[in-house]
């Protein structure tokens, strides 16, 4: 009995960690020793739970399994932890063939695809007996940077430079924006080197500087295509919360960006969650609103845009990215 207690222990993975988040750049770029700079992923946010035995646990930001969605990751780390628990965050990612990351592949894969699928580990929270959330992220990092994951290929350390590491190279924090660039990437994140790990919580202390504007929305209906895309959707209707009221409002629709395999999953996926009223607390325009299929808020997605007008809380100039399975729509709200 005793064997079977122990066993049971070794293999509980640690309680789940909600995962802090980076705010939206509003200034350029900052060029200062006081932050470390990093590759921002195209993935899928994930938090990695480890138990002594390595039996592992993927969740999303919101706690959704995904563990039996990428099954390859669960296996990853193998003994590297050396009997220690461990929680880890990072993304999600898969990659193309010149091994750069590729959302739309993220966002079809099978566990039976050929795909290769990574994780790119950031930030360490717990490791051992250690509580790692109140040391500072230079301190989190030295930690991190400590673990030798079995295949990097599957699990791999994401690149943290500092702006000594910078000067040394010749390079400036704008410099590295522009290896981003170049490399396909979606950006930086800017992180102090003095931050705490703020659980759920959007810090200032990281900073989010995207080389494309992408933005979180609910899928609130839809309206029919006509022509080539007759009988199939012509634009999804989309929503987000109020921040002061906490309603949800109409912010504007998206009809490009999809194949034909998107359009038609779209509907199967919108089918079972069809309603006959509008769930927008306003009024949508009578134009949008016509002959508009109206559906439960329940599914969140990702477009592209170039330009959110404030006064009328509109994108503008959209196009469909896919789905967030990892986020749910209370996360949702309307940009500042």
């Amino acid at each position: 009995m005793a064997q079977d207690a122990a066993r049971g222990e070794r293999s509980r993975v640690p309680a789940f960690i909600e995962p802090m988040l980076a705010s939206q750049a509003r200034e350029e770029l900052p060029d200062d020793p006081r932050y470390a700079y990093e590759w921002k992923w195209d993935g899928y946010r994930a938090v990695m739970r480890v138990a002594a035995d390595g039996t592992t646990r993927l969740t999303s930001r919101n706690d959704k399994d995904f563990t039996g969605r990428f099954p390859i990751l669960g296996e990853a780390m193998g003994d590297a932890l050396e009997g220690r628990q461990a929680v880890l965050d990072g993304e999600i990612v898969a990659l193309d063939e010149h091994g750069r990351p590729d959302f739309g592949l993220l966002q079809n894969y099978a566990t039976s695809d050929d795909v290769p699928v990574a994780y790119f580990v950031f930030d360490v929270l717990l490791l051992g007996g250690d509580r790692l959330m109140d040391e500072p992220y230079e301190r989190r990092r030295a930690v991190l940077e400590g673990i030798e994951p079995p295949d990097k290929n599957l699990v791999a350390i994401t690149p943290s430079y500092s702006h000594a590491d910078l000067s040394a190279s010749g390079m400036s924090p704008a410099d590295l924006l522009d290896v981003a660039k170049d490399r396909g990437l979606e950006g930086l994140v800017v992180k102090a080197i003095q931050s705490k790990y703020v659980p759920g919580g959007r810090s200032p202390e990281w900073i989010k500087h995207p080389l494309i504007q992408t933005i979180e929305v609910v899928v609130c209906g839809w309206r029919s295509g006509q022509g080539r895309r007759d009988g199939m959707i012509g634009a999804l209707l989309l929503g987000a919360l109020d921040p002061g009221s906490g309603d949800l409002v109409y912010i504007g629709d998206v009809g490009t960006g999809f194949n034909n395999q998107a359009l038609i999953d779209a509907k199967k996926k919108l089918a079972p969650l069809a309603r006959k009223t509008s769930p927008f607390a306003d009024e949508v325009p009578r134009d949008r609103a016509k002959d508009a299929h109206w559906v439960k808020p329940d599914l969140v997605g990702e477009v592209v845009y170039r330009q959110f007008t404030p006064r009328e809380h509109r994108l503008r100039h959209t196009a469909w990215r896919g789905w967030r399975p990892d986020k749910q729509p209370a996360d949702v709200q309307v940009p500042e």
